[in-house]
């Protein structure tokens, strides 16, 4: 009763909000984003950078940055990597499913980059942003704190799995360490 409330709340709001998700989309381009006319053209709003420094080298970190995308279900778009000192992954625009999103932000897409480089023997700087589009100005949204918020913790959580995979990768490439031994099987 309160989901098919809620369910026609919603659809009506829609209705009576003029042209919000009625933009009209083309085709995906390359990257994901859907080509559009000049009048219902993208906004963006880039978020901060989360910036990070991981204790591995760029060549560990790059595909890390890679693999930890695919298992969030983003498409990697690109990786660029520039004489072992800097590297770049972005990934497709995909779009964003939530009903409060697509009620106060319309048809909204996103895309993460991560911009990669060496900072040092076994060290590399990591800097996520994400980038967020939509057919309706995005500043003075109500959404767009909650957004901040999410972005935040997703970049955190991102940085983390990564550290957990490469210090997993580490560990099984280094096998035990040199003081356990393992009993001797009779």
């Amino acid at each position: 009763m309160i989901a098919r409330l809620l369910a026609s709340l919603l659809f009506a709001a829609t209705l009576a909000l003029p042209g919000w998700a009625l933009a009209k989309d083309g085709p995906p381009g390359p990257d994901g984003l859907p080509t559009t006319d000049a009048k219902h053209g993208w906004h963006f709003f880039g978020s901060e950078q989360h910036v990070d420094t991981l204790f591995f080298d760029l060549r560990e970190v790059t595909p890390a940055a890679r693999r930890q995308f695919e298992a969030d279900e983003w498409t990697v778009f690109q990786v660029h990597v520039r004489d072992d000192d800097i590297a770049l992954v972005v990934t497709r625009w995909k779009q964003i499913h939530h009903p409060l999103i697509w009620l106060f932000m319309g048809k909204t897409m996103a895309r993460c980059m991560v911009e990669l480089s060496n900072a040092g023997v076994g060290r590399t700087r990591v800097s996520f942003r994400a980038e967020l589009a939509s057919h309706h100005k995005l500043e003075g949204n109500p959404m767009l704190p909650a957004a901040k918020k999410a972005y935040a913790k997703a970049a955190r959580n991102w940085s983390r799995d990564v550290i957990t995979d490469l210090t997993e990768r580490r560990r099984v490439q280094d096998g035990p360490s040199v003081g356990h031994r393992e009993p001797a099987v009779r």
